[in-house]
């Protein structure tokens, strides 16, 4: 009660002015943000389950007719082949599900509409799920949502112009944790049931000798294996984490406890499975050389994104993940880590391409490219789309008070 009152509520207040202060700042930025998710975007809202209201994924449509142009203009100009192109973009354009962040806490499917608004315009199809926050559930309860939601994309997408068959996961800060673990679980539930050996909650460990054990873990995990009926992680063309906490060792530990979150609370967050629910700790702990091909058989290209300023996920974090990931791939070339000096937490969401800098989503685009097989897609050449959004100074001060 001691910390709790004189550390974590100062250290909440504090970090709540500064919020209200980088607000402020980009004020002007949020103006156009707002009116482009509330009035101006190609988006649906619909529900990928019905336990609670916010079980929903917003669906932007691809912008298909000016990236078909650019293509064109690319090609020989016909307007056939336009035509053509145009009609198998609105058909078959590749899909993005961005997973947005939020500390677990505050994430709304609303904070990706920047990342929405940039790749529509080049030619995807942008899923964006809403998940449950603690303390209305806790990080286990929120991959479910995340692997329902998933789920639902595959089923549905294209009914809404997308390809099934080109999918790429996305997350930032939280929502990519969330994400990769929905990807790790499908993938040792996989196992699990090939070898008949079933571990708790898809993460755990067989135990020899202990049948009653065993039978009462595969009980519980069989209650719920409708989650990833609809999916498989080998069906994903890629997954890209974005200022992300890959590891949740001292690291993490320290960044949780500057900003107000003290132990008991974090371990509370992740429902007293905070190692089961460890990216780095699942590609560490294969309890078998068997298990470990087998996972990464089916695990799909992955590339990790971070701003070496991030002072709320430090970057050593997705360094140590990207280190891990390296030593237990054979293939190298299908993971890549990619820094981006001087960014914050949320730069690469908002500073950036509020200020115009739009490094972070033409990475995405060469990932789509190199993942997925529908047509080679183009940056945009809109000034809609590349011009800033906020001036220059604005966004520079709002840097300088940015609490994460």
């Amino acid at each position: 009660m001691f910390r709790f009152i004189f550390i974590t509520l100062p250290l909440l207040f504090f970090n709540l002015v500064r919020l209200f202060l980088f607000v402020l700042c980009l004020f002007p930025g949020f103006i156009r943000f707002g009116w482009y998710y509330f009035i101006a975007s190609d988006r649906v809202s619909l529900p990928y389950d019905s336990k609670s209201a916010r079980q929903r994924v917003d669906v932007y449509r691809a912008c298909t007719h000016n990236n078909g142009r650019q293509q064109q203009e690319q090609l020989d100009g016909s307007d056939s082949n336009f035509n053509m192109l145009v009609e198998e973009l609105l058909n078959n354009s590749p899909v993005v599900i961005f997973c947005t962040g939020g500390a677990w806490m505050i994430g709304y499917k609303m904070w990706g509409a920047l990342l929405a608004r940039a790749l529509t315009a080049a030619g995807m199809v942008v899923v964006i799920p809403d998940m449950r926050n603690y303390p209305l559930v806790d990080i286990p309860e929120m991959v479910d949502d995340i692997d329902l939601a998933i789920g639902w994309t595959k089923t549905n997408i294209a009914q809404y112009g997308g390809d099934p068959e080109n999918i790429v996961v996305v997350g930032q800060s939280a929502g990519g944790h969330v994400a990769c673990m929905a990807i790790f679980r499908n993938i040792q539930r996989k196992i699990a049931r090939e070898i008949d050996v079933v571990a708790t909650e898809g993460l755990g460990v067989f135990v020899p000798d202990d049948d009653e054990r065993n039978t009462n873990i595969s009980s519980r995990i069989l209650e719920d294996d409708a989650l990833n009926d609809a999916w498989s992680a080998s069906d994903l063309k890629g997954f890209a984490a974005i200022s992300s906490p890959m590891t949740l060792g001292s690291v993490i530990t320290h960044s949780f406890r500057r900003h107000g979150l003290d132990d008991a609370m974090v371990e509370r967050m992740f429902g007293f499975k905070k190692d089961e629910y460890d990216p780095c700790l699942t590609l560490h702990n294969f309890q078998s050389v068997d298990d470990k091909e087998k996972f990464l058989k089916d695990l799909p290209p992955i590339s990790i994104y971070h701003g070496t300023k991030d002072k709320t996920v430090p970057y050593e974090a997705s360094d140590a993940f990207y280190e891990e990931l390296r030593r237990a791939m054979l293939d190298e070339s299908s993971i890549s880590f990619v820094s981006y000096v001087g960014w914050s937490h949320t730069d690469p969401i908002l500073e950036a391409p509020m200020d115009g800098d739009h490094r972070l989503h033409r990475d995405l685009l060469n990932d789509v490219n190199k993942w997925t097989t529908s047509p080679c897609l183009i940056w945009p050449n809109d000034s809609k789309v590349n011009d800033r959004l906020c001036p220059h100074f604005m966004v520079k001060l709002s840097r300088f008070v940015n609490p994460f």
